[in-house]
This record gives structure tokens, C-alpha cells and sequence, in this order.
């Protein structure tokens, strides 16, 4: 059985959020912190509660971004090199986040080449729109942190 929501970028004027939608119900909002050194963003369940972060590391050369669900550290994603590449790596399950050379579509797979997520870019969307498909229930609030990252790392205008 496959999962599927849609993230799309709210345009405000200087701030970055997002709504992640399970058909029509807002079921996760992100937003940019406004004084954060990188690209860091909140993630909040339909409630409000805050439940993860999206921390982005700028003291180094490779785009990093360290993860926490729930409280917990969930590990880091990194881009690939040369900088050319659409391609990230998730530490903690071992996934590769394959993208397309434009960065519109992406895979996520692990070494023997199992897809356990993909994002598709909307073409047309007044703001950046992800149509988002999972396999696994468990990966719902990974697999939108790992989006968010996607969006920052492909798509900003800070890229």
C-alpha cells in the first residue's frame, strides 16, 4: 500500500512555510526560522505541536542537514559532489536521495536499489508543490523532513 501527500510552499512576503496536506486536511506546517544561521525550519503537527527540525550546517562546504523527529536525532542528509549532481545521501537508513537533472523528481533507495519514497515537483504552482509517495506508514514525518531538504538544497533561491 502506498501513502501520498502534497507539500506547497505558502508565498509570504520574506518567509518560507509550507503546508503538508493528506488530501485537503493540513496535516504538518513547516517554517523558516527568521534568525537561524541556515536554512533551519520547524516542522508542526495540525495541532501546533512542534515535532521536528530541520537543521541546516553552514560551516561547511557540502550542504548538510541534520534531522530531529520527536525529540530524537534522526540523522543527517548530505549532498553529493561535484555540485552538479541532484543526489543526497541519509545517513542514518542508509538512503541515497536520487534526483532527475533538473531536480524535479526524486527517488529515495537504499543499496540494493529498494524505492522507499519519491517526490515529483509540480511543474505549474504558484510556489514550489510536491506530490510525495511512501511505502512505509512509519517514514510519514521523515520522509517530509527529507522534502523540506530537497526544496532548500534544489530549489532556493539561497542555493
Amino acid at each position: 500500500m502506498a501513502f501520498s501527500l502534497v507539500m506547497h510552499q505558502k508565498v509570504k512576503a520574506g518567509l518560507e512555510e509550507y503546508e503538508v496536506l493528506d488530501g485537503k486536511a493540513v496535516k504538518y506546517k513547516v517554517k523558516k526560522k527568521l534568525l537561524a544561521a541556515g536554512a533551519d525550519f520547524d516542522i508542526f503537527d495540525a495541532m501546533g505541536n512542534k515535532i521536528g527540525l530541520v537543521d541546516q550546517k553552514v560551516m561547511n562546504m557540502v550542504k548538510t542537514f541534520d534531522l530531529t523527529l520527536y525529540g530524537q536525532n534522526c540523522g543527517t542528509v548530505k549532498k553529493k559532489f561535484p555540485a552538479l549532481t541532484k543526489d543526497m545521501n541519509y545517513d542514518l537508513k542508509g538512503w541515497k536521495l536520487d534526483g532527475d537533472a533538473l531536480g524535479m523528481n526524486f527517488k529515495f533507495t537504499d543499496a540494493a536499489k529498494t524505492v522507499y519514497a519519491t517526490v515529483k515537483k509540480k511543474l505549474v504552482a504558484f510556489g514550489d508543490t510536491y506530490e510525495i509517495t511512501f511505502a512505509n506508514a512509519e517514514d510519514e514525518l521523515l520522509v517530509v523532513a527529507l522534502t523540506v531538504v530537497l526544496d532548500e538544497a534544489f530549489h532556493s533561491k539561497r542555493s
